[in-house]
């Protein structure tokens, strides 16, 4: 069978490095690439003492699902009936001239399938959309490169190579760090051209668009979100929804302004700030305008830091940035006054200590904060939006840009979670409900007539105090 190579698929098919990985979009022959490539490297075996270049390759996918309905139909496609399966363990024989290369299909979606990986002995690997895969899938199966064939039944392996592909991903995974930032120096990228330019017209740059149908991309895309075709078709670094974002209302482009052009805050005006604490803690630092805006100007956010180690970073932070500045912060009414398990502290004694003044409302219900801030983004305050956020929040912008959700109940139709996740964006996004509800907008929902009946059919009315604080003082 002979195959023409678009550019950069060429490219990654010749490569020799350690590590290759292929980013393009839907449609561009990323898995026949690298089916090509794991082709040519059984080839670029050196044969036994028997004459036979052996090979062993394992195949990763996330599910058992997708590998069996997506990547092994493209290696039968490839193939056809040189492929010789056991389907009872999942693995193939490839028998062709002087060629006989093991293939062992694997899937980790059960408890031990990732340990499993590292009892390979094996040539090569294939990771075949590994966005979808966890970082301990590379470095498992990467540990097993080059162990068959052995030295006894010949030269051993003349190769290890580990190939990959996938689409676009969010550039904050381990995927974008690992290979955009940091990647090491015997590994490689590629990245194929967009197959839609912004306008949505068919780039005619794009790779494989001759062995696709007509109008393809054009059809493809329709009722598809924007969010999903910049990643899926146009190839940008940017978070992907896959549940229903809790705050559909935020629009980045009419809440974000560029942090220039906001300024310092007023030193005339107290700052309201917001926390939240757990494995992602996240600070926000806000402060109402002359208008009744609420302004956010700046967060911290920390990865797997414990509260008062957290607390410390924020009170540097303050006494740097924010010196002189009156201000108060909002922490979680449920969570503020429960006793740590490692020590007796509190949440709310934590910040104490750290001269942070926490304040804690008397809502009483998320429902209210959630709805509350449903509110202000909707609200418009002499032609501009209620709510502005810095573009230096670049974690809150991600969370409230879909983040931030409510995960996809795993049944049929279209069902989610009835709470948000509890990921990465969790945290920032609950301290900017903690901010938002400080500024009273909690009360003045609840004082509307339409709200009351909301509240009151969805369990979020409040018995408690109204938050008697003025962020305007």
């Amino acid at each position: 069978m002979e195959i023409d190579l678009y550019p950069i698929a060429s490219d990654y098919y010749l490569d020799e490095s350690f590590v290759s990985l292929i980013i393009g979009p839907i449609g561009s022959g990323k898995t026949l690439g690298s089916i090509l490539k794991l082709d040519r490297l059984m080839y670029d075996q050196e044969p036994d003492n028997d004459g036979i270049r052996r090979t062993r390759i394992a195949v990763i996918r996330n599910t058992t699902i997708e590998l069996k309905d997506t990547t092994i139909k493209s290696f039968e496609g490839y193939y056809g009936d040189l492929l010789k399966f056991n389907w009872g363990n999942l693995t193939a024989l490839y028998e062709h001239d002087d060629i006989r290369c093991e293939f062992l299909f694997r899937a980790l979606d059960k408890p031990g399938d990732m340990k499993k990986l590292l009892s390979l002995e094996i040539t090569y690997a294939y990771l075949n959309e590994l966005r979808e895969l966890p970082s301990e899938a590379l470095e498992n199966v990467t540990s097993r490169l080059g162990r068959y064939p052995t030295l006894i039944t010949g030269p051993g392996a003349t190769k290890q190579q580990c190939v990959a592909d996938t689409n676009a991903f969010d550039n904050e995974t381990w995927i974008y760090k690992l290979f955009i930032e940091n990647r090491p120096e015997t590994w490689s990228l590629f990245i194929q051209p967009p197959a839609l330019l912004e306008d949505n017209s068919v780039n005619p740059e794009a790779e494989n668009l001759k062995n696709l149908p007509y109008e393809y991309y054009r059809a493809q895309t329709l009722g598809k979100t924007k969010d999903y075709v910049d990643v899926m078709y146009k190839v940008k670094f940017i978070p992907l929804q896959t549940g229903k974002p809790v705050y559909p209302e935020y629009n980045d482009q009419l809440h974000c302004i560029r942090h220039e052009e906001l300024g310092e805050p007023s030193r005339n005006r107290p700052l309201i700030c917001g926390g939240d604490n757990g494995r992602w803690s996240g600070f926000l630092i806000g402060q109402m305008d002359p208008l009744g805006r609420l302004v956010v100007f700046d967060e911290l956010v920390t990865d797997d830091v414990n509260l008062t180690s957290f607390s410390k970073i924020i009170e540097a932070h303050m006494k740097l940035h924010y010196a002189g500045y009156k201000f108060e912060s909002w922490l979680d009414p449920w969570a503020a006054n429960t006793r740590g398990q490692v020590t007796d502290d509190t949440m709310f004694k934590v910040y104490n200590n750290a001269n942070l003044m926490p304040r804690t409302s008397n809502t009483g219900s998320p429902v209210t904060m959630v709805e509350a801030v449903k509110t202000k983004f909707g609200q418009i305050l002499v032609g501009q939006p209620s709510i502005i956020i810095s573009d230096k929040c670049i974690t809150l912008r991600k969370g409230l840009n879909g983040g931030y959700q409510y995960k996809r109940v795993n049944v049929s139709g279209e069902k989610y979670a009835d709470k948000p996740d509890k990921g990465k964006y969790s945290h920032v996004c609950n301290a900017f409900e903690f901010l938002v509800d400080g500024t009273g907008a909690s009360r003045e929902l609840k004082s509307s007539n339409k709200a009351k009946e909301y509240l009151r059919l969805n369990g979020g009315a409040s018995q408690g105090k109204s938050n008697n604080w003025s962020p305007y003082d």
